[in-house]
């Protein structure tokens, strides 16, 4: 029974992330996301762009009209998904290693993310903790009780959603059987979805998928209630983390998923730890001013329908 996501469990399905690593289809200057803004893991990156404080070019890849399995974006992320990162044409990937990445490269000048050597193992296992939450479920699934906001009641359909991106990545292994790069991307981004798809439509593996979010929150209650967070501190340490990036973010999706009440008690230690995250300034310009369906997300698929009526080479 699968609870967690292909990519947290399965490292000999996926590629290995990219670390700073030189592409010939990626811009030559500038630093570039790729990315969709009601994606988590591109909400993670984009407030930890805005806490670092550094300029930014958005490159938003729509989802929902599956642009991460184009050709032009598979050669530069072969997993298929958002967030990319890119910097000076070299590419980073996976929103963890991205983050990384950055607060490695940008952290110490920018004054952010610096904090004490005793404390880097406890941030990174509550890093890892957030990023093994199947989040993917527990957005798609049918969960009893539970009525998903505005576009996703309208997408998932019992699995139908990734039961499409399997049948377009089979067509598109069919098309570029000989083109190696993109055969072998699309094969293992569709085992990936496969493998994502029978969790979300078994209502057995969701229903305990619930039950195991449930007790990870338990132990971030509880870790709010005997770690830095206490004292007037954060998550795992006293200056403000990855962890809180990874963690701030996955809150407020289980929030706009409604599935608050279900999770954890409304009057808890997670409840002010998730208001003081999400009233941060850089949560605020990440994640909040993206987050508007209309602007963002309705009116782009709208501009891409037009044009792909008048393109023959917008077509996957």
């Amino acid at each position: 029974m699968r609870l967690k996501p292909v990519y947290a469990t399965d490292p000999g399905l996926v590629d290995q992330p990219l670390t700073d690593v030189p592409s010939p289809w990626a811009p030559k200057k500038g630093i570039h996301l790729y990315h969709f803004p009601l994606s988590l893991d591109s909400q993670k990156v984009r407030q930890g762009l805005e806490e670092i404080g550094i300029d930014w070019q958005s490159h938003v890849i729509l989802l929902p009209a599956q642009q991460q399995f184009s050709p032009s974006y598979a050669r530069i992320n072969a997993r298929c998904v958002v967030p990319t990162l890119v910097i000076d044409g070299r590419v980073t990937t996976d929103s963890v290693n991205i983050l990384a990445h950055l607060a490695d490269r940008f952290g110490v000048a920018k004054n952010c993310f610096t904090t004490a050597e005793h404390e880097k193992e406890d941030i990174n296992y509550w890093i890892d903790k957030a990023a093994s939450l199947f989040i993917e479920a527990l957005t798609y699934g049918d969960i009893e009780g539970v009525k998903k906001p505005f576009p996703l009641g309208n997408v998932s359909e019992q699995g139908r959603y990734h039961q499409n991106k399997i049948e377009l990545l089979s067509r598109l292994i069919e098309k570029y059987q000989h083109d190696e790069t993109l055969k072998h991307a699309y094969e293992k981004k569709r085992a990936v979805i496969e493998a994502t798809h029978e969790a979300i439509v078994t209502p057995s593996q969701l229903a305990a998928i619930v039950e195991s979010t449930k007790a990870e929150l338990s132990d971030l209650e509880q870790q709010l209630g005997e770690g830095p967070f206490d004292s007037g501190g954060w998550l795992a340490s006293d200056a403000l983390s990855l962890a809180d990036i990874q963690w701030g973010v996955v809150l407020y999706r289980l929030r706009w998923l409604g599935l608050e009440p279900l999770l954890w008690k409304g009057e808890s230690r997670i409840t002010s730890y998730a208001d003081r995250v999400i009233a941060r300034e850089s949560f605020q310009r990440g994640i909040i001013q993206w987050s508007k369906v209309g602007r963002n997300v309705i009116l782009p698929m709208l501009q891409h329908r037009l044009f792909s009526l008048f393109s023959r080479d917008s077509a996957l």
